[in-house]
């Protein structure tokens, strides 16, 4: 099915990092979707996530005027505390930073279809994953419009809307928004 058809049937959240990825894909949702009803998702790793990046994701959707679509949420727990805890996240299900932090939050406040910005080739398991699929972590309809897309044409499209790219990436060289990955 086409991923504009189908959004546009359909009421969704947007996963919004504040990578340039999901940048990338919020700007798709905001130039091609023709309703309002969508929100806007970021989750803050409490004690993990720059708050640079948290000022970004604001800064975006107040440059798009949909600063009310986004809710921002983190869990009272605190990263670091639980790295002390539960030792380092290692794959699959015993990846505790992702399931902790992540996917309850998106459980709790996303809507039953989601929007992402995972792109193709950026590992073997996404290349499996369809434009319109079932995630086996959310237990919900995930939607990929920029899936195969390649870093440069995510710059270019980000650029082409004059939206600067997370300051984070020039600090650390990622979103900030997991500083510390020990996965």
């Amino acid at each position: 099915m086409d991923v504009v058809r189908y959004l546009n049937d359909h009421s969704f959240t947007v996963l919004f990092s504040g990578g340039k990825d999901s940048t990338a894909a919020l700007l798709w949702v905001y130039n091609n979707v023709r309703h309002d009803d969508w929100d806007i998702l970021h989750i803050v790793v409490t004690g993990n996530t720059h708050s640079l990046s948290v000022e970004y994701v604001k800064y975006v959707a107040a440059e798009l005027g949909v600063l009310d679509k986004l809710r921002i949420v983190q869990r009272e727990i605190d990263f670091f505390d639980k790295l002390k805890e539960w030792g380092p996240p290692l794959p699959g299900i015993y990846r505790w930073c992702l399931h902790q932090f992540k996917l309850k939050l998106i459980r709790k406040y996303a809507r039953d279809i989601q929007v992402t910005g995972v792109k193709y080739r950026d590992s073997i398991v996404r290349r499996k994953i369809k434009p319109i699929d079932f995630s086996y972590l959310t237990h919900q309809i995930t939607v990929h419009p920029i899936l195969y897309w390649d870093d440069d044409k995510v710059i270019k499209y980000i650029r082409s809307h004059k939206i600067k790219i997370n300051p984070c990436y020039e600090i650390c060289g990622h979103s900030g928004n997991c500083m510390f990955c020990p996965y």
